[in-house]
């Protein structure tokens, strides 16, 4: 019977768990923070007014006009087979939600939007706490029978033997004790890793482990230079958005008076509206530039009642803190929303690693140069059921895990008040290279980042703790990420989408 290790506990893993677990499989979940109830899935409910996924309409729209609109935003950088089976896939996961009692429908019909680059209005607006109500139905209908949960675990390591994955080395996040557990197959569903900067709307745990765990394994990545950054709220509320239709009709003001009133964005079609959005995103950047530690404001005040109207959960969100954005302008900022490249998988969610396969914001899958909003709760869905059950089709064997890495018997001599401060520097200087990356910068990042993993790495890879050895990885994840970002941004020749690049001054 076949093992499957599944690392992740948000949309991409729980679904993995599902397909592996329907089709025989022995699944074993590891999951940093509690299964079903972690990850992005589940953080966009507290982050934004809605959320939405997107649904190609009957005729005129269907799947191939999506996933022509997928490449045209991601500019040509992800293959139209891909996208296609993408934008099928997605209408076959939407039928298996409303199967498991989530509709999306409210009084028989779909509440839709046109969202920024989209060519029609496929946007389902989802009900309350879609996010958390479509892991809890996906994790009730797993077969748990077939299911070994270790949460509140870390994975440090994918264990190979020959070549292929054979195993994942994990931590025990409460009491520190480390296992190697056997598997025939491992998918890697762990997310992305916002929180290597400051701003970000992702959960505290996605730090970048997936894209290091893949590194490590030797697995190629591919795209690492692509990042969404949006438009977030920094004060009094961190990390929230600001509806892109209401964000638009309002304007851009900073301490010193500068100002950009945007042209009226219903007087444009969608791309425009994209084009648009990254002229805001481009002044914020600008004016961090030209004046490092000014602060930029939104100012919504001239929307006056439909403010609140369209957006009542915010709105209800800042006065709980004091703030009425019907009344005064609110503090933003850039932040990191989702990365847009990751493992290299081919369609059926193998990775390059013999028997290691890779779904969600973790995976190199249908995101490019830049994304539409809407898709990362079906991207998830959809690879992680196709890399859940090609998974479960690896045949089994009875070897047990390769044995754990000797950096794993020495004791780390960093501290945690030092691991901490490593991180924060971290942050400072990859916020620095958010947005637009300075080639000079990115030059003298690359030997920083290495010498600096390499002093981690050498010091042993247990901490005093069990606290300790999570924030020591995490830190390792983390600085693994930069790495990765630094040195493919620093290979990109041609700006494209969301890539911008300059020299020092």
């Amino acid at each position: 019977m076949t093992r499957v290790v599944v690392i992740g506990g948000g949309g991409a893993a729980i679904r993995a768990c599902h397909a592996a677990a329907e089709r025989g499989a022995r699944v074993t979940l590891i999951s940093k923070g509690a299964a079903a109830a972690s990850g992005c899935t589940l953080a966009v409910d507290s982050k934004i007014e809605f959320s939405v996924v997107n649904w190609p309409m009957p005729d005129p729209d269907t799947p191939s006009t999506y996933a022509a609109d997928l490449q045209a935003i991601g500019r040509g950088l992800k293959g139209p087979e891909r996208l296609r089976l993408f934008a099928e896939r997605s209408v076959d996961e939407i039928a298996l939600l409303e199967r498991l009692g989530l509709p999306l429908e409210d009084a028989g019909s779909y509440r839709r939007v046109q969202l920024a680059g989209s060519s029609y209005p496929r946007g389902i607006v989802c009900p309350s706490r879609f996010g958390a109500r479509a892991l809890q139905a996906l994790w009730a209908a797993t077969r748990r029978a077939r299911v070994k949960v270790l949460d509140r675990t870390m994975a440090l390591e994918i264990l190979a033997e020959g070549g292929r994955a054979r195993g994942v080395l994990a931590c025990d996040l409460r009491t520190g004790g480390l296992r190697a557990v056997a598997a025939d197959a491992v998918v890697l569903a762990a997310g992305g890793a916002g929180n290597l900067f400051s701003l970000t709307t992702n959960p505290k745990e996605l730090t970048g482990d997936g894209y290091a765990l893949a590194s490590r394994a030797g697995a190629a990545l591919d795209h690492m230079e692509f990042i969404q950054y949006v438009v977030l709220t920094a004060a009094p509320i961190r990390g929230y958005f600001l509806l892109t239709s209401v964000l638009l009709r309002g304007a851009l003001v900073d301490e010193g008076g500068a100002r950009f009133e945007p042209a009226d964005p219903q007087m444009l079609s969608p791309p425009e509206q994209k084009r648009l959005l990254a002229d805001f995103m481009a002044w914020i950047a600008q004016r961090k530039r030209a004046a490092p530690g000014i602060r930029v404001f939104w100012d919504g005040t001239a929307l006056g009642p439909d403010l609140a109207r369209q957006m009542p959960k915010t709105c209800a969100a800042f006065a709980r803190r004091g703030h009425d954005l019907v009344r005064r302008p609110v503090e933003v900022d850039l932040g990191a929303h989702q990365f847009l490249g990751g493992v290299v998988t081919d369609l059926q969610a193998r990775s390059t690693i013999p028997n290691l396969f890779a779904a969600g914001d973790v995976a190199d899958s249908v995101q490019g140069a830049d994304r539409i909003n809407g898709s990362g709760i079906m991207e998830a869905l959809v690879f992680g059921a196709i890399a859940g059950a090609r998974a479960a089709e690896v045949r089994g064997t009875a070897r047990k895990p390769p044995a754990i890495p000797a950096a794993y018997g020495r004791r780390s001599p960093h501290p945690s008040g030092r691991l901490l401060e490593w991180r924060r520097r971290l942050a400072s200087v990859m916020d620095e290279v958010l947005v637009v990356r300075d080639r000079e910068r990115l030059s003298r990042l690359e030997p920083m980042l290495s010498d600096n993993l390499r002093e981690l790495e050498d010091g042993g890879l247990v901490g005093e703790t069990p606290a300790t050895t999570r924030m020591l990885h995490e830190l390792r994840s983390a600085l693994t990420t930069a790495l990765l970002v630094v040195r493919a941004s620093r290979r990109r020749e041609r700006d494209l989408g969301l890539f911008l690049t300059t020299r020092s001054r």
